[in-house]
Protein backbone atom coordinates (compact mmCIF):
# COMPACT_ATOMS: atom_id res chain seq x y z
CA UNK A 1 0.00 0.00 0.00
CA UNK A 2 1.32 3.34 -0.63
CA UNK A 3 1.21 5.96 1.95
CA UNK A 4 1.84 9.95 1.79
CA UNK A 5 4.25 11.68 4.45
CA UNK A 6 4.34 14.79 5.81
CA UNK A 7 6.78 15.68 7.60
CA UNK A 8 8.91 19.04 8.69
CA UNK A 9 12.08 20.40 10.35
CA UNK A 10 10.10 23.53 11.48
CA UNK A 11 6.94 24.93 11.00
CA UNK A 12 8.20 27.05 8.00
CA UNK A 13 10.26 24.17 6.49
CA UNK A 14 7.82 21.11 5.40
CA UNK A 15 7.97 18.19 2.48
CA UNK A 16 5.97 15.71 1.62
CA UNK A 17 7.00 12.25 0.85
CA UNK A 18 5.90 8.79 -0.45
CA UNK A 19 6.27 5.46 1.14
CA UNK A 20 5.24 2.02 -0.40
CA UNK A 21 5.40 -0.85 2.25
CA UNK A 22 4.92 -3.33 -0.25
CA UNK A 23 8.20 -2.18 -2.32
CA UNK A 24 10.11 -1.16 1.26
CA UNK A 25 10.29 2.20 -1.35
CA UNK A 26 10.69 5.61 0.15
CA UNK A 27 10.64 8.48 -2.39
CA UNK A 28 10.26 12.36 -2.30
CA UNK A 29 7.62 14.65 -4.20
CA UNK A 30 9.72 14.78 -7.11
CA UNK A 31 10.04 10.88 -7.23
CA UNK A 32 13.58 10.71 -5.95
CA UNK A 33 14.20 7.43 -4.52
CA UNK A 34 16.41 7.55 -0.80
CA UNK A 35 18.19 4.56 -1.43
CA UNK A 36 21.82 3.16 -1.13
CA UNK A 37 23.95 3.20 -4.11
CA UNK A 38 23.70 0.00 -5.61
CA UNK A 39 27.32 -1.53 -5.46
CA UNK A 40 26.75 -1.10 -1.92
CA UNK A 41 23.93 -3.61 -1.61
CA UNK A 42 23.98 -6.82 -0.63
CA UNK A 43 21.70 -9.20 -2.28
CA UNK A 44 19.64 -10.56 1.05
CA UNK A 45 19.00 -14.10 -0.08
CA UNK A 46 15.76 -14.65 1.35
CA UNK A 47 12.69 -17.18 0.57
CA UNK A 48 9.38 -14.78 0.37
CA UNK A 49 7.18 -15.90 3.37
CA UNK A 50 4.24 -18.67 3.05
CA UNK A 51 1.35 -17.31 4.87
CA UNK A 52 -0.25 -19.95 7.45
CA UNK A 53 -3.51 -20.28 9.50
CA UNK A 54 -5.36 -22.66 11.10
CA UNK A 55 -6.36 -23.79 7.72
CA UNK A 56 -3.15 -23.88 6.33
CA UNK A 57 -1.00 -24.65 9.60
CA UNK A 58 2.50 -23.92 9.50
CA UNK A 59 5.10 -26.73 9.44
CA UNK A 60 8.51 -27.13 10.46
CA UNK A 61 11.91 -28.39 9.00
CA UNK A 62 14.13 -30.70 10.44
CA UNK A 63 16.95 -28.62 9.52
CA UNK A 64 16.78 -26.45 12.83
CA UNK A 65 19.15 -23.89 13.84
CA UNK A 66 16.68 -22.23 17.24
CA UNK A 67 15.56 -24.71 19.51
CA UNK A 68 13.78 -23.12 23.05
CA UNK A 69 13.14 -25.72 25.44
CA UNK A 70 10.20 -24.77 27.95
CA UNK A 71 11.38 -26.71 30.88
CA UNK A 72 8.29 -25.76 32.79
CA UNK A 73 6.03 -22.87 33.67
CA UNK A 74 6.07 -23.02 37.23
CA UNK A 75 7.83 -20.13 38.94
CA UNK A 76 8.31 -18.01 42.49
CA UNK A 77 6.73 -15.04 40.93
CA UNK A 78 3.72 -14.13 40.12
CA UNK A 79 3.73 -10.72 37.70
CA UNK A 80 1.34 -8.85 37.04
CA UNK A 81 1.84 -8.55 33.10
CA UNK A 82 3.71 -12.00 32.58
CA UNK A 83 2.31 -13.70 29.57
CA UNK A 84 1.92 -17.18 31.01
CA UNK A 85 0.17 -15.95 34.44
CA UNK A 86 -3.36 -17.23 32.88
CA UNK A 87 -1.50 -20.76 31.00
CA UNK A 88 -3.45 -24.08 31.94
CA UNK A 89 -0.33 -25.47 33.84
CA UNK A 90 1.17 -28.68 32.25
CA UNK A 91 2.11 -32.06 33.84
CA UNK A 92 5.77 -31.04 35.48
CA UNK A 93 8.84 -32.90 33.38
CA UNK A 94 12.29 -33.14 35.12
CA UNK A 95 15.73 -34.34 35.08
CA UNK A 96 14.09 -37.75 34.78
CA UNK A 97 13.47 -37.16 31.35
CA UNK A 98 16.68 -36.23 30.19
CA UNK A 99 18.11 -38.94 28.51
CA UNK A 100 14.75 -39.80 26.61
CA UNK A 101 14.27 -35.95 25.27
CA UNK A 102 18.47 -36.17 23.82
CA UNK A 103 17.48 -39.74 21.87
CA UNK A 104 14.85 -37.60 20.53
CA UNK A 105 16.68 -35.13 19.23
CA UNK A 106 18.45 -37.02 16.74
CA UNK A 107 15.33 -36.89 14.61
CA UNK A 108 16.58 -33.26 13.87
CA UNK A 109 19.58 -32.34 11.36
CA UNK A 110 21.85 -29.58 12.70
CA UNK A 111 25.19 -27.78 11.14
CA UNK A 112 28.13 -26.98 12.73
CA UNK A 113 28.69 -24.59 10.53
CA UNK A 114 25.38 -22.39 10.61
CA UNK A 115 25.80 -22.42 14.68
CA UNK A 116 22.92 -23.86 16.58
CA UNK A 117 20.97 -21.84 19.58
CA UNK A 118 19.96 -23.06 22.73
CA UNK A 119 17.37 -21.36 24.52
CA UNK A 120 15.94 -22.22 27.87
CA UNK A 121 12.61 -21.32 29.22
CA UNK A 122 10.59 -21.58 32.59
CA UNK A 123 8.17 -20.19 33.98
CA UNK A 124 11.13 -19.16 36.26
CA UNK A 125 14.02 -21.43 34.59
CA UNK A 126 15.97 -21.80 37.60
CA UNK A 127 13.11 -23.27 39.71
CA UNK A 128 14.24 -26.48 37.72
CA UNK A 129 18.04 -25.96 38.31
CA UNK A 130 18.21 -29.84 39.18
CA UNK A 131 16.80 -30.63 35.41
CA UNK A 132 18.39 -27.27 33.82
CA UNK A 133 21.77 -27.98 34.92
CA UNK A 134 22.31 -31.53 33.89
CA UNK A 135 20.66 -31.23 30.56
CA UNK A 136 22.88 -28.06 29.66
CA UNK A 137 25.56 -30.12 30.58
CA UNK A 138 24.20 -33.33 28.69
CA UNK A 139 23.46 -31.13 25.45
CA UNK A 140 27.09 -29.61 25.98
CA UNK A 141 28.66 -33.12 25.83
CA UNK A 142 26.18 -34.16 22.63
CA UNK A 143 28.42 -31.80 20.85
CA UNK A 144 31.25 -31.37 22.33
CA UNK A 145 32.84 -32.67 18.81
CA UNK A 146 32.13 -29.01 17.52
CA UNK A 147 34.62 -26.41 17.02
CA UNK A 148 32.16 -23.91 16.94
CA UNK A 149 29.58 -24.63 19.76
CA UNK A 150 25.92 -24.16 20.21
CA UNK A 151 25.31 -21.05 22.24
CA UNK A 152 23.45 -20.97 25.38
CA UNK A 153 20.82 -18.40 26.39
CA UNK A 154 18.28 -18.20 29.91
CA UNK A 155 16.19 -15.44 30.63
CA UNK A 156 15.54 -15.08 34.42
CA UNK A 157 13.66 -12.67 36.61
CA UNK A 158 17.42 -12.94 38.70
CA UNK A 159 15.68 -13.77 41.92
CA UNK A 160 17.24 -17.15 42.21
CA UNK A 161 20.67 -16.11 41.31
CA UNK A 162 23.47 -17.91 43.70
CA UNK A 163 26.63 -17.61 43.02
CA UNK A 164 27.20 -21.33 42.30
CA UNK A 165 24.77 -20.89 39.56
CA UNK A 166 26.33 -17.56 38.86
CA UNK A 167 29.65 -19.39 38.38
CA UNK A 168 28.13 -21.88 36.41
CA UNK A 169 26.40 -19.85 33.62
CA UNK A 170 29.91 -17.94 33.17
CA UNK A 171 31.75 -20.80 32.29
CA UNK A 172 28.92 -22.64 30.38
CA UNK A 173 28.87 -19.74 28.33
CA UNK A 174 25.89 -18.52 28.58
CA UNK A 175 24.02 -15.17 27.45
CA UNK A 176 21.65 -13.90 30.43
CA UNK A 177 18.67 -11.70 30.15
CA UNK A 178 17.66 -10.53 33.55
CA UNK A 179 13.91 -9.62 33.04
CA UNK A 180 13.44 -5.95 35.25
CA UNK A 181 11.44 -2.99 34.41
CA UNK A 182 13.89 -0.63 36.49
CA UNK A 183 11.78 2.09 37.53
CA UNK A 184 8.38 0.82 37.24
CA UNK A 185 9.09 -2.83 38.21
CA UNK A 186 6.30 -2.66 40.72
CA UNK A 187 4.01 -3.15 38.23
CA UNK A 188 5.52 -6.15 36.93
CA UNK A 189 6.05 -8.16 40.18
CA UNK A 190 8.20 -7.89 43.10
CA UNK A 191 11.98 -6.42 43.06
CA UNK A 192 14.52 -8.98 44.28
CA UNK A 193 17.20 -6.46 44.06
CA UNK A 194 15.69 -5.08 47.81
CA UNK A 195 17.74 -7.62 49.12
CA UNK A 196 21.31 -6.41 49.79
CA UNK A 197 22.94 -9.94 49.12
CA UNK A 198 20.79 -10.78 45.91
CA UNK A 199 21.87 -7.50 44.34
CA UNK A 200 25.28 -7.57 45.41
CA UNK A 201 25.66 -11.41 43.76
CA UNK A 202 23.72 -9.77 40.73
CA UNK A 203 25.70 -6.96 40.28
CA UNK A 204 29.13 -9.17 40.66
CA UNK A 205 27.63 -11.06 38.20
CA UNK A 206 26.57 -8.40 36.00
CA UNK A 207 30.07 -6.88 35.89
CA UNK A 208 32.16 -10.03 35.24
CA UNK A 209 29.86 -10.75 32.13
CA UNK A 210 28.97 -7.41 30.74
CA UNK A 211 32.90 -7.33 29.84
CA UNK A 212 31.99 -10.04 26.86
CA UNK A 213 28.70 -8.89 26.30
CA UNK A 214 26.76 -11.32 27.47
CA UNK A 215 23.84 -9.98 30.00
CA UNK A 216 20.74 -7.86 29.80
CA UNK A 217 18.37 -6.39 31.77
CA UNK A 218 15.34 -6.95 29.63
CA UNK A 219 12.60 -4.16 30.12
CA UNK A 220 8.96 -4.21 29.01
CA UNK A 221 7.00 -1.17 28.89
CA UNK A 222 3.36 -0.60 29.70
CA UNK A 223 0.86 1.98 30.60
CA UNK A 224 2.57 2.90 33.82
CA UNK A 225 5.81 2.49 32.92
CA UNK A 226 6.60 4.64 29.28
CA UNK A 227 9.88 6.48 29.22
CA UNK A 228 12.74 4.78 28.00
CA UNK A 229 15.54 7.58 29.65
CA UNK A 230 13.79 7.24 33.27
CA UNK A 231 14.13 3.42 32.71
CA UNK A 232 17.88 3.90 31.36
CA UNK A 233 18.39 6.14 34.13
CA UNK A 234 17.45 3.89 36.54
CA UNK A 235 19.53 1.18 35.19
CA UNK A 236 22.57 2.90 34.99
CA UNK A 237 22.43 4.28 38.62
CA UNK A 238 22.00 0.45 39.66
CA UNK A 239 25.25 -0.61 37.90
CA UNK A 240 26.82 2.01 38.10
CA UNK A 241 27.28 1.90 34.04
CA UNK A 242 26.58 4.14 31.89
CA UNK A 243 26.68 1.69 29.01
CA UNK A 244 24.45 -0.86 30.74
CA UNK A 245 23.13 -2.96 27.83
CA UNK A 246 19.02 -2.80 28.09
CA UNK A 247 17.42 -5.18 26.10
CA UNK A 248 13.37 -6.22 25.26
CA UNK A 249 11.95 -2.47 25.28
CA UNK A 250 8.76 -2.92 23.75
CA UNK A 251 5.24 -2.35 24.81
CA UNK A 252 3.64 -4.91 26.12
CA UNK A 253 1.32 -7.46 24.15
CA UNK A 254 -2.32 -8.53 25.26
CA UNK A 255 -1.79 -12.12 26.11
CA UNK A 256 -4.87 -11.62 28.65
CA UNK A 257 -7.18 -9.66 30.61
CA UNK A 258 -4.77 -8.23 32.76
CA UNK A 259 -2.22 -7.14 30.12
CA UNK A 260 -5.12 -5.47 28.76
CA UNK A 261 -5.39 -4.00 32.02
CA UNK A 262 -1.59 -2.64 31.45
CA UNK A 263 -1.73 -1.55 28.02
CA UNK A 264 -2.37 1.44 26.59
CA UNK A 265 -6.40 2.39 27.23
CA UNK A 266 -7.09 6.38 26.10
CA UNK A 267 -6.38 8.12 22.49
CA UNK A 268 -4.24 10.73 24.63
CA UNK A 269 -1.87 7.84 25.70
CA UNK A 270 -1.42 6.52 22.94
CA UNK A 271 -0.11 9.81 21.51
CA UNK A 272 1.57 10.95 24.97
CA UNK A 273 3.61 7.25 24.67
CA UNK A 274 4.25 8.04 20.82
CA UNK A 275 5.93 11.31 21.81
CA UNK A 276 7.63 10.07 24.67
CA UNK A 277 9.02 7.16 22.85
CA UNK A 278 10.15 9.73 20.08
CA UNK A 279 11.83 12.13 22.44
CA UNK A 280 13.97 9.75 24.80
CA UNK A 281 15.60 8.60 21.68
CA UNK A 282 15.70 11.26 19.22
CA UNK A 283 16.81 14.01 22.29
CA UNK A 284 19.96 11.68 23.24
CA UNK A 285 20.79 10.27 19.60
CA UNK A 286 19.51 6.87 21.27
CA UNK A 287 22.51 7.03 23.89
CA UNK A 288 20.08 5.25 26.09
CA UNK A 289 20.98 1.49 25.66
CA UNK A 290 18.08 0.18 24.50
CA UNK A 291 20.26 -2.29 22.19
CA UNK A 292 16.40 -4.16 21.10
CA UNK A 293 15.17 -1.00 19.91
CA UNK A 294 18.40 0.92 18.49
CA UNK A 295 18.35 -2.31 15.91
CA UNK A 296 15.42 -2.26 15.33
CA UNK A 297 15.71 1.18 14.08
CA UNK A 298 18.55 0.72 12.04
CA UNK A 299 16.96 -2.75 10.55
CA UNK A 300 14.47 -0.49 8.97
CA UNK A 301 16.29 1.80 7.84
CA UNK A 302 18.59 -0.26 5.81
CA UNK A 303 15.27 -2.42 4.66
CA UNK A 304 13.98 0.57 3.54
CA UNK A 305 17.31 2.12 1.47
CA UNK A 306 17.62 -1.37 -0.05
CA UNK A 307 13.98 -1.77 -0.80
CA UNK A 308 13.69 -5.56 1.37
CA UNK A 309 10.04 -6.56 0.01
CA UNK A 310 7.07 -7.04 2.22
CA UNK A 311 7.23 -10.43 1.03
CA UNK A 312 10.15 -11.26 2.74
CA UNK A 313 8.89 -9.86 5.99
CA UNK A 314 8.94 -13.00 8.91
CA UNK A 315 6.85 -12.77 11.96
CA UNK A 316 8.10 -10.90 15.05
CA UNK A 317 9.06 -13.35 17.38
CA UNK A 318 10.92 -15.67 14.45
CA UNK A 319 8.16 -18.87 15.34
CA UNK A 320 7.27 -18.90 11.95
CA UNK A 321 11.10 -19.66 10.60
CA UNK A 322 10.62 -23.34 9.96
CA UNK A 323 13.82 -23.80 11.18
CA UNK A 324 12.74 -22.61 14.66
CA UNK A 325 11.26 -25.18 16.87
CA UNK A 326 9.44 -24.94 20.63
CA UNK A 327 9.85 -28.08 22.74
CA UNK A 328 9.61 -29.56 25.80
CA UNK A 329 10.86 -32.09 28.07
CA UNK A 330 8.59 -34.50 26.25
CA UNK A 331 9.26 -34.07 23.07
CA UNK A 332 5.89 -31.67 22.07
CA UNK A 333 6.47 -29.25 19.40
CA UNK A 334 4.44 -26.16 20.67
CA UNK A 335 3.61 -22.71 19.46
CA UNK A 336 6.38 -20.46 21.03
CA UNK A 337 7.98 -20.71 24.90
CA UNK A 338 5.17 -18.90 26.51
CA UNK A 339 2.49 -21.15 26.10
CA UNK A 340 1.46 -24.90 26.69
CA UNK A 341 0.45 -28.17 25.54
CA UNK A 342 -2.73 -28.13 27.41
CA UNK A 343 -3.41 -24.48 26.08
CA UNK A 344 -5.62 -23.39 24.00
CA UNK A 345 -4.72 -20.74 21.59
CA UNK A 346 -6.77 -17.35 20.95
CA UNK A 347 -7.77 -18.60 17.67
CA UNK A 348 -9.58 -21.99 19.24
CA UNK A 349 -6.63 -24.50 18.12
CA UNK A 350 -4.76 -26.38 20.55
CA UNK A 351 -1.04 -25.34 21.27
CA UNK A 352 0.08 -28.62 20.85
CA UNK A 353 1.58 -29.37 17.26
CA UNK A 354 2.34 -32.87 17.43
CA UNK A 355 5.79 -34.95 18.98
CA UNK A 356 8.95 -35.15 17.62
CA UNK A 357 8.30 -38.59 17.46
CA UNK A 358 5.42 -37.94 14.80
CA UNK A 359 7.50 -35.25 13.05
CA UNK A 360 6.56 -35.03 9.82
CA UNK A 361 3.37 -34.48 11.37
CA UNK A 362 3.82 -31.78 13.28
CA UNK A 363 1.87 -28.80 12.13
CA UNK A 364 1.05 -25.56 14.11
CA UNK A 365 -3.22 -24.59 13.62
CA UNK A 366 -2.35 -22.17 16.69
CA UNK A 367 -1.14 -19.54 14.51
CA UNK A 368 -2.27 -16.78 11.73
CA UNK A 369 0.03 -14.89 9.47
CA UNK A 370 0.41 -11.36 9.00
CA UNK A 371 -0.70 -11.80 5.37
CA UNK A 372 -4.25 -13.16 6.40
CA UNK A 373 -4.72 -10.72 9.50
CA UNK A 374 -7.09 -7.96 7.69
CA UNK A 375 -5.05 -4.82 9.03
CA UNK A 376 -1.31 -5.63 8.32
CA UNK A 377 -0.75 -5.55 4.73
CA UNK A 378 -2.29 -1.78 4.87
CA UNK A 379 -0.06 -0.63 7.67
CA UNK A 380 2.77 1.84 7.41
CA UNK A 381 4.55 0.38 10.01
CA UNK A 382 4.32 -3.63 8.89
CA UNK A 383 7.88 -3.74 8.42
CA UNK A 384 8.34 -2.59 12.14
CA UNK A 385 5.81 -4.40 13.89
CA UNK A 386 5.96 -8.08 11.52
CA UNK A 387 2.05 -8.49 12.45
CA UNK A 388 3.18 -8.71 16.37
CA UNK A 389 2.01 -11.99 18.01
CA UNK A 390 1.06 -14.91 15.66
CA UNK A 391 -1.57 -16.56 17.99
CA UNK A 392 -3.64 -13.75 19.92
CA UNK A 393 -6.82 -13.27 18.28
CA UNK A 394 -10.36 -11.08 19.40
CA UNK A 395 -10.28 -8.36 21.46
CA UNK A 396 -6.37 -9.79 22.33
CA UNK A 397 -5.17 -8.73 19.43
CA UNK A 398 -6.76 -5.87 19.06
CA UNK A 399 -5.42 -4.24 22.11
CA UNK A 400 -2.18 -5.75 20.87
CA UNK A 401 -2.33 -4.27 17.68
CA UNK A 402 -3.41 -1.05 18.74
CA UNK A 403 -0.06 -1.18 21.12
CA UNK A 404 2.30 -1.78 18.74
CA UNK A 405 1.41 0.94 16.33
CA UNK A 406 1.86 2.98 18.80
CA UNK A 407 5.26 1.47 19.54
CA UNK A 408 6.23 1.11 15.87
CA UNK A 409 4.99 4.74 14.59
CA UNK A 410 7.54 5.97 16.47
CA UNK A 411 9.94 4.38 16.16
CA UNK A 412 8.89 4.37 11.90
CA UNK A 413 9.34 8.43 12.36
CA UNK A 414 12.57 8.25 13.45
CA UNK A 415 13.99 6.10 10.78
CA UNK A 416 12.97 8.57 8.21
CA UNK A 417 14.03 11.46 10.13
CA UNK A 418 16.99 9.53 10.31
CA UNK A 419 16.88 9.24 6.16
CA UNK A 420 15.33 12.38 4.81
CA UNK A 421 16.51 15.19 7.98
CA UNK A 422 12.41 15.28 8.52
CA UNK A 423 10.20 14.47 11.21
CA UNK A 424 6.91 12.71 9.66
CA UNK A 425 3.53 14.46 11.62
CA UNK A 426 1.26 12.70 9.10
CA UNK A 427 0.60 9.45 7.22
CA UNK A 428 -2.05 9.40 4.72
CA UNK A 429 -4.32 6.75 3.20
CA UNK A 430 -7.56 5.58 2.33
CA UNK A 431 -8.83 3.46 5.63
CA UNK A 432 -5.95 4.20 7.45
CA UNK A 433 -8.10 5.70 10.56
CA UNK A 434 -7.09 9.46 11.95
CA UNK A 435 -5.44 8.43 14.98
CA UNK A 436 -3.14 6.01 13.13
CA UNK A 437 -2.40 9.09 10.44
CA UNK A 438 -2.22 11.75 13.56
CA UNK A 439 1.33 10.56 14.21
CA UNK A 440 1.71 13.08 17.20
CA UNK A 441 -2.27 13.80 17.97
CA UNK A 442 -1.10 17.33 17.04
CA UNK A 443 -2.87 17.39 13.38
CA UNK A 444 -6.69 16.94 13.95
CA UNK A 445 -9.37 16.91 16.24
CA UNK A 446 -9.61 13.62 18.31
CA UNK A 447 -12.65 12.90 20.28
CA UNK A 448 -12.11 9.96 22.71
CA UNK A 449 -14.01 6.73 22.11
CA UNK A 450 -17.09 5.76 24.35
CA UNK A 451 -15.66 3.04 26.38
CA UNK A 452 -17.40 -0.30 27.90
CA UNK A 453 -18.23 -0.20 31.50
CA UNK A 454 -15.42 -1.96 32.85
CA UNK A 455 -16.24 -4.29 35.76
CA UNK A 456 -13.83 -4.46 38.60
CA UNK A 457 -12.04 -7.61 38.63
CA UNK A 458 -9.84 -9.02 41.00
CA UNK A 459 -6.54 -11.19 39.74
CA UNK A 460 -5.79 -14.43 42.18
CA UNK A 461 -3.13 -16.00 42.09
CA UNK A 462 -1.92 -18.88 44.57
CA UNK A 463 0.88 -21.37 45.39
CA UNK A 464 -0.28 -24.54 44.42
CA UNK A 465 3.27 -26.40 45.16
CA UNK A 466 6.83 -26.77 45.90
CA UNK A 467 9.79 -28.02 43.11
CA UNK A 468 13.21 -28.17 45.18
CA UNK A 469 11.96 -26.52 48.30
CA UNK A 470 10.79 -23.51 46.12
CA UNK A 471 6.85 -22.42 45.91
CA UNK A 472 5.67 -21.86 42.63
CA UNK A 473 2.24 -20.38 41.71
CA UNK A 474 0.03 -22.03 39.56
CA UNK A 475 -2.30 -20.73 36.61
CA UNK A 476 -4.00 -17.38 37.73
CA UNK A 477 -7.84 -16.86 38.09
CA UNK A 478 -10.30 -13.94 37.82
CA UNK A 479 -12.51 -12.92 40.26
CA UNK A 480 -15.44 -10.92 39.63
Amino acid sequence: MKFEIQAERNSEDKKTFYYDNVTNTLSDANGNVFEYPKENVTPHGRQEVVPFSKENPLKKSKHISVIKIQLGLSCNYSCDYCSQRFVERPPETSKKDIDDFLQKLDVLEFNEQEGLKIEFWGGEPFVYWKTLKPLTEALSDKFSHWKNKPKFSVVTNGSLLTREICSWLYYMNFSVGISHDGPGQGVRGPDPFVDPEKKKIVLEFYNIMKKQGRISFNTMMNRANTSRKKIYEWFAEFTGDPYVTIGEGSMIDAYDDAAINNSLDSLEEHFDYRKQSFSDMYSTNGKINFQTILTKVDDFTKSVLTHFESKYVGQKCGMDNENTIAIDLKGNIITCQNVSVVETSKNGESHLGGNIDDYDNVSLKSVTHWLNRKKCGDCPVLHLCKGSCMYLDGKHWDVTCDNAYSENVALFALSIEKITGYIPTLILADGLPLERQDIWGTQFEHKEKQKKKIIPIKVVSEVISKIDDIEVYGKSRLEN
